[in-house]
């Protein structure tokens, strides 16, 4: 389901920051603009911080041999916008009636001129990602629509948890999950956990670990490991070292109620002398402790005080030389 209902217009402008919906909105308005024949011509794409407008706007004028509507689309607009506004607006008042023209961008004030004139030709598409309860019934929608699986609410929370609200992110995993059940119908929190879980408690503890033995260069090269495979939203991130360190205290809480720590490490996928050995090596004061730097690190990221990349260093490093200086994690 997309954000908007797309239809055919001279110019559309589809923005937001949810680059998945974003895609699938231009797909759909590419079959609509060109029927069955879209697979085999395409659109003509171009890139928007190298696009030049006059030869954006002759691709968008020039008439198709096949009689079809010339389909033009320009990604990441955000600067081809700002450096072209006028010339824009200039055309809204009089685009070609054989050619669509498609910006895709990260925001699209509607203040504006160009705003006003895109609208007015009915080319105004937001994608804005779901969020709360909505979010789960998209994730449920998406394994019953594109995967013919089906996913109940705790394994689609299970789900959420360890991704986040990435919607691409979220449909990734769905796509593995659908192939790893393989022709069972449901997808199970068991199936999540195994699959999704496993990979992301790895990396956390990898973190966790090294920063527990005092050794920096370990810990800041998994971070490395984290951005390298999702810069596009590394803010996620925080919320991944925050889940680790949570199921930590977990764990510390369940020893201390009496559960056995064989039982605990085949929850965290792992044995049980390295289970121990790592709430061994942090305190669950020292867990507390990082749990309330990472609330100030995604504090700082949000309102701009720090970079998330730099807010994470900066907490590894110090939860570091408290290792070191105290022997442990404590």
């Amino acid at each position: 389901m997309l954000a908007s209902s797309a239809s055919i217009c001279p110019v559309t402008v589809v923005y937001g920051a949810e680059p998945l919906l974003k895609r699938e909105t231009v797909c759909e308005l590419v079959a609509g603009a060109l029927g069955d024949s879209a697979d085999s011509l395409g659109p003509s794409k171009f890139e928007g911080d190298r696009a030049e407008l006059a030869e954006v706007l002759d691709e968008v004028r020039t008439l198709s041999l096949l009689g079809e509507m010339r389909v033009v689309v320009v990604e990441d607009a955000d600067g081809f916008i700002s450096r072209h506004r006028t010339a824009l607006e200039r055309y809204c008042a009089g685009p070609s009636d054989s050619g669509c023209l498609i910006l895709v961008c990260k925001s699209f004030p509607a203040s504006t001129r160009l705003s006003k004139a895109v609208k007015k030709l009915g080319g105004v598409i937001k994608c804005e990602a779901p969020r709360r309860a909505a979010l789960f019934a998209w994730i449920d929608e998406r394994a019953r629509n594109v995967y013919r699986k089906r996913i109940d609410r705790v394994a689609a929370s299970r789900l959420r948890d360890y991704v986040g609200d990435s919607l691409g992110m979220l449909d990734a995993e769905l796509s593995k999950l659908s192939t790893y059940v393989g022709a069972r119908l449901n997808i199970a929190t068991a199936d999540v956990d195994a699959l999704v879980g496993n990979i992301r408690e790895q990396t956390v503890f990898a973190i966790t670990d090294a920063m527990a033995e005092g050794d920096a260069r370990t810990a800041l090269h998994h971070w490395e490991r984290v951005l390298a495979t999702d810069r596009a939203v590394p803010g996620r991130a925080i919320g991944g070292l925050a889940y680790g360190i949570r199921r930590l205290l977990d764990a510390h809480d369940a020893v201390a109620n009496g559960t056995s720590v064989h039982a605990l490490a085949r929850q965290f996928w792992t044995e049980p002398a390295v289970l121990e050995r790592r709430l061994s090596r942090v305190s669950r004061r020292r867990l507390e402790d990082q749990l309330c730097d990472l609330l100030e690190a995604d504090v700082a990221s949000k309102t701009g005080l720090s970079e998330v990349s730099r807010a994470v260093e900066r907490f590894i490093i110090k939860h570091v030389s408290a290792a070191r200086r105290t022997g442990t994690g404590g």
